[in-house]
């Protein structure tokens, strides 16, 4: 078993012969250069694991050069000094799970289980994520792969890049806190734990004015279904999600309701929704469009808003819709979620009060016994504030109010 004093010059020149050569470098313990038949000279480190020898091989050369070879060697030996074996490291890490395997995990385990907006993490990762990171090791992604797709994204889309970071975070912190993933995906770090927002966020207070209004809902005409969707968000205040993935078996159109589940509002609490009459035209005229498609399976979903391409899920992705919407009204900042603050506060300026309104929009009372009966004692109340609204929108929306204001100056 040669040892010798190795230096680059002494690498380079070393030749084959007509059978494997193994030399030992003198200056890192156990570090060995192997030299083939064909030429290929590979580094290796040999250690006692157990009680038998092992060997583990570092690369080739001169990919890896003697210097890398003899960091990485120090490495490996330090790993068995503190009770780790660097061969089995290797073995694991190659058969570690991918980042799409562990993206499905967290799905399947976590978040539908957990989260009513599971079918946006879903997007984010088929859109964001899985494009770029499907076949590479959970394990492989590095902090420098996590700051490079956000800083692409955020150059397009900045908040969107935040929630896409937030994401990542969370789906690797949920992968480290339990020991047996942390095996599966060969885990040591999350790569998002030091990676900052790339955006500036604050609380969004948009509130569209009359003109807006009228814009935005001959907008809703213009884009066909997804346009009733965003109707009704700004007639009931209700929340994007709640809308896109209301079920027929919620509605009851002739008394008038809609009964949200607790499974799907953000308080896990039954929530029981007027609806004013305007409401339920657009509602009826969506079940007559639906009884009248040949398709059966989108004629039979118990969706109001079915996704197109499965009629079996909800509409949920309403970013396309959005962007429609912003082309044809002009509006360019418009953001379905605005519908639902503009609602609320056209009630609060028609003079609803505060509890009523908090009622409207399924914000908690109290846990206490009062909290619980005022829920149903505001039904009436917030039945009344918006069939009002409704009327008052239908004058915005429409021709009425310049009709009106002409018979006005007329009678002068």
């Amino acid at each position: 078993m040669a040892r010798i004093h190795l230096n680059a010059r002494k690498v380079e020149s070393l030749q084959a012969g007509p059978k494997r050569i193994q030399v030992f470098d003198k200056s890192q313990p156990n570090l060995a250069l192997r030299i083939a038949a064909s030429g290929v000279k590979s580094w290796s480190v040999v250690y006692k694991w157990n009680g038998r020898m092992k060997r583990l091989t570092i690369g080739t050369y001169p990919a890896v050069s003697l210097a890398d070879a003899r960091n990485r060697a120090f490495d490996a030996l330090r790993n068995v000094a503190r009770g780790d074996d660097p061969q089995a490291q290797k073995i694991s890490i190659r058969e570690a799970g991918t980042f799409a395997e562990l993206a499905a995990q967290y799905m399947e385990e976590w978040a539908k289980i957990n989260k009513r907006s599971w079918r946006e993490d879903q997007r984010k990762f088929d859109v964001y994520l899985l494009p770029k990171w499907k076949h590479a090791k959970a394990s492989a992604i590095t902090i420098d792969d996590v700051e490079l797709l956000l800083e692409q994204l955020a150059l397009r889309a900045p908040i969107q890049a935040n929630r896409v970071r937030a994401l990542i975070r969370h789906v690797y912190a949920w992968a480290l806190a339990k020991r047996t993933r942390r095996k599966k995906y060969a885990l040591e770090n999350n790569p998002c734990a030091f990676v900052p927002k790339l955006a500036k966020e604050r609380a969004r207070d948009r509130v569209y004015s009359d003109d807006e209004l009228k814009a935005l809902w001959k907008a809703f005409d213009a884009i066909g279904v997804v346009g009733d969707l965003f109707k009704l968000q700004l007639l009931t205040a209700a929340r994007p999600g709640e809308v896109s993935e209301m079920d027929w078996n919620e509605l009851d159109l002739t008394r008038a309701i809609w009964t949200q589940p607790s499974a799907r509002t953000k308080n896990r609490k039954v929530h029981v929704v007027p609806l004013s009459k305007s409401a339920v035209r657009i509602l009826e005229a969506r079940r007559q469009h639906q009884a009248e498609l040949k398709n059966v399976a989108k004629r039979d979903s118990r969706f109001v808003f079915h996704n197109p391409r499965n009629p079996n899920l909800a509409l949920t992705w309403l970013q396309k819709a959005g962007e429609r919407v912003r082309a044809e009204s002009r509006v360019g900042d418009f953001r379905p979620h605005d519908l639902r603050r503009s609602c609320a506060t056209r009630l609060a300026e028609m003079g609803v009060p505060d509890a009523v309104l908090k009622m409207v929009l399924n914000h908690s009372l109290g846990s206490d016994i009062t909290g619980v009966y005022n829920q149903y004692k505001y039904f009436e109340e917030r039945k009344q504030a918006l069939d009002a609204w409704s009327k008052r929108l239908t004058v915005i929306v429409s021709d009425l109010k310049s009709v009106r204001q002409k018979a006005s100056r007329a009678s002068v």
